[in-house]
C-alpha cells in the first residue's frame, strides 16, 4: 500500500486512492448499492425539505470535530459491506485512526437507544436498532470496522440501503437515478456530462486522451435550490489481451437553464486494469441537523478495504470536509 497522501485540490483520486488497495473491483457499488436506487421515490418526498436553521452562517465551522467531521450528523455513520447483506455492516467512528478503527472503548455510550435510520440515495428507506460486535479476527496486519447488527420488527424486510446514521441526525437529499428520465432527456445529460469531462485540465493521460466517455451511472438532485449532478463516467482501450480503463467521477454544479452554465466542481480520476479499479461512490446527499449546507458521503469498499469520505458545499464551492480511517490490510 502507498503511503498516506490526504485530500488536496479537488480530486479524490487523492481522497484515499493512493491510501487503499485498488486490487479488487467494488463489489458493493456495482452489487448492492446500484439496486439502492430503486422503490425509494414515495419515501423520498418525506425528506426533500431542509430543517430550519437559525444560524447558517457559521454551521460549518462551529459543528465540525477535530477530524473535520460534522458532529450535528451524529457520532457514526453506518455502511453496508459486501458480505453483510441487508442487516449487517460496518460502523465506521469518525475519530478513529488507522491502527485503532476495531477499537470499541466507548461504542456503547455513542449508540444510545440503538436507533437507526437507513437510506438509500431516495431518501429513507427504513428503521432499525442498532448493536455492535467487535471486529472480526483477521489476518496478520488487516484491521476491520466493528460490525454493525441491524435488527427490525418482525415480518420487516429491510430495503437495500446505501448509509445508516443514528436517528434524527440527518436529512435526506433526494438523488434521482438518469435511468428515470425520458430517453431524450437522459441522453441529453449524459452528453452533457460527457462535454464537461473531456474538458478537464487534468487529462494528461497519452493512453486515454481523445477517447470518448461513457456514463455509466449519473443522479441529479432534489429539492435543493442549486441543483447537482454526481456522475460515474468511463473510458476504455479495448485491447483484448490487455484491456484498460478510465474512471471518473464528477459533481457538477447544474447553473442555469443550459449545459453552458454548469461547471465540474469535484472531480476524482483513477485508471488501470478494468478488473482491478476502484473509485469513489456516491451514498447520499444529505443535511445534518441545523445545517443548510449540503453533504455528500462517499465510499469504497473493494472487499479488502473500507472507508468513507463526506465533500460539503458552502457558498457554491465543493471541498472535503472529511475523511475517515481506513480498514484493511496493508
Amino acid at each position: 500500500m502507498c503511503p498516506p497522501l490526504r485530500l488536496t485540490g479537488h480530486s479524490m483520486g487523492r481522497f484515499p486512492t493512493p491510501r487503499w488497495s485498488l486490487r479488487r473491483v467494488l463489489l458493493a457499488g456495482g452489487l448492492v448499492l446500484s439496486a439502492c436506487d430503486r422503490d425509494t421515490t414515495s419515501r423520498a418526498a418525506d425528506t426533500a425539505a431542509a430543517p430550519g436553521v437559525s444560524t447558517p452562517a457559521d454551521s460549518m465551522t462551529r459543528a465540525a470535530s477535530s477530524s473535520g467531521w460534522d458532529v450535528a450528523a451524529g457520532p457514526y455513520v453506518v455502511l453496508p459491506t459486501v458480505d453483510g447483506g441487508m442487516v449487517a455492516g460496518s460502523l465506521l467512528l469518525p475519530e478513529a485512526a488507522d491502527s485503532t478503527v476495531g477499537d470499541t472503548t466507548g461504542v456503547g455510550a455513542l449508540l444510545g437507544d440503538g436507533q437507526l435510520e437507513l437510506f438509500a440515495r431516495g431518501g429513507l428507506v427504513s428503521t432499525a436498532r442498532l448493536s455492535v460486535e467487535t471486529s472480526p479476527a483477521g489476518e496478520a496486519g488487516c484491521t476491520a470496522w466493528p460490525v454493525a447488527r441491524l435488527a427490525v420488527e418482525a415480518g420487516v424486510t429491510v430495503q437495500p440501503w446505501t448509509a445508516a446514521f443514528a436517528a434524527g441526525h440527518v436529512t435526506a437529499i433526494p438523488l434521482d437515478s438518469i435511468e428515470g428520465l425520458a430517453p431524450r432527456d437522459s441522453a441529453r445529460l449524459a452528453a452533457d456530462l460527457t462535454r464537461l469531462a473531456s474538458r478537464l485540465p487534468d487529462d494528461t493521460s497519452a493512453t486515454f486522451r481523445a477517447l470518448p466517455f461513457v456514463v455509466l451511472r449519473a443522479w441529479r438532485s432534489r429539492g435543493v435550490d442549486s441543483t447537482f449532478v454526481v456522475a460515474l463516467l468511463a473510458r476504455r482501450v479495448n485491447q483484448e489481451d490487455d484491456p484498460k480503463e478510465e474512471r471518473l467521477v464528477l459533481v457538477v454544479d447544474a447553473l442555469g437553464n443550459t449545459a453552458a452554465t454548469w461547471r465540474v466542481g469535484w472531480h476524482e480520476r483513477a485508471s488501470g486494469h478494468e478488473e482491478e479499479l476502484v473509485v469513489a461512490e456516491p451514498l447520499l446527499a444529505f443535511r445534518a441537523t441545523g445545517s443548510p449546507d449540503v453533504r455528500l458521503l462517499f465510499g469504497r469498499d473493494d472487499g479488502v478495504a473500507l472507508g468513507a469520505a463526506v465533500l460539503a458545499r458552502r457558498e457554491g464551492a465543493w471541498r472535503v470536509l472529511w475523511e475517515s480511517a481506513i480498514a484493511g490490510c496493508g
